[in-house]
């Protein structure tokens, strides 16, 4: 396939880059001015890999940060799948045909050789961003999915502390940093001496599965900024946490990357389709539809031309 050029979005006070080559990644969000989704200090040097990642190390050298789609798995790659599956995905980091685009919408096609296709549209709103998808599996097997929206904030989002809200019916679901499940879950938000509802400076790098999220909203609130991350489909109960303000020292992140990841996805933990907790099977012929949206309120909007081009550490109010 020839190489295809970012798209770039706008609408009013808002813009984005999409690169089909890279995922169909929404990178560069900027929201009157200001980045909101993370940005890895290594994104510049990235070049796209000719097949899915074996592995984690691999998937996150290749990973600009952003918004994109983990399918047709997420997480752990199960070395006992059939087709054999990548780290998040095969999707995650492939190419994605440039179908049709708008100044402010663009359309992707992405399709494996079994006959399992996703359709994706990316479109700009007045304070973000949203995506509608369609998968389809026109194969002769049934297919077994995780999914997850890789919806990874960062940028002037986490200038400064942020409480979190969830809905009371979920869960915390324990999992260790590589997203595998442990311990028992427990009632959001877990004993108070997690914190699990403040994101400072003294917040470790963690990732927690939430199972059960319904409403399928989740919201970030600061002195400075409104989020509200939303979603709709029965494909997408569940969601997880991801954590990483510049805690890690090791490589590749050498305490450089800030961000916030609240996921919309089909099982509340990162072990792939080797457990069966929340697994989608896609018959054939069957169909499945969601939707999720990223909307960012500044407390004040700030002159464009004078915000930061890049993210800046969290700072205390």
């Amino acid at each position: 396939m020839t190489a295809q050029p970012a798209v770039r979005l706008e609408r009013g006070g808002i813009s984005a880059v999409v690169l089909p080559d890279e995922g169909g990644v929404l990178l560069d969000l900027l929201v009157h001015g200001r980045p909101v989704l993370a940005a890895t200090p290594w994104g510049s040097a990235v070049l796209p890999g000719a097949r899915p990642a074996a592995d984690e190390s691999t998937w996150v050298a290749r990973w600009r940060g952003g918004w994109q789609l983990c399918f047709p798995t997420a997480g752990q790659p199960n070395p006992a799948a059939t087709p054999p599956e990548g780290f998040h995905g095969a999707a995650s980091q492939a190419p994605w045909l440039d179908v049709a685009r708008t100044a402010d919408t663009v359309a992707l096609g992405w399709a494996d050789r079994d006959g399992l296709s996703a359709e994706r549209v990316w479109r700009l709103t007045d304070d973000g961003a949203a995506v509608a998808t369609r998968v389809h599996n026109a194969g002769a097997e049934t297919r077994v999915l995780v999914i997850a929206e890789h919806l990874i904030l960062g940028g002037d989002v986490l200038a400064g502390p942020l409480t979190l809200g969830v809905p009371s019916s979920a869960l915390l679901r324990p999992l260790d940093y590589a997203g595998l499940p442990e311990g028992s879950p427990t009632a959001w938000p877990g004993e108070p001496a997690d914190r699990w509802t403040t994101v400072d400076r003294a917040t470790p790098a963690r990732v927690t599965g939430l199972a059960a999220v319904h409403p399928q909203r989740i919201g970030a609130h600061g002195a400075h900024v409104a989020v509200t991350v939303e979603w709709q489909g029965s494909a997408l109960p569940h969601a997880l946490l991801w954590e990483e303000l510049g805690v890690s020292t090791e490589q590749p992140w050498n305490g450089q990357v800030v961000a916030l990841g609240i996921e919309p996805t089909s099982t509340p933990h990162g072990a792939g389709t080797a457990l069966d907790e929340g697994l989608v099977r896609l018959p054939p012929g069957g169909s499945l539809e969601w939707g999720a949206a990223l909307s960012v309120r500044w407390a004040s909007h700030p002159n464009p031309a004078t915000a930061p081009d890049h993210p800046r550490p969290m700072e205390e109010p």
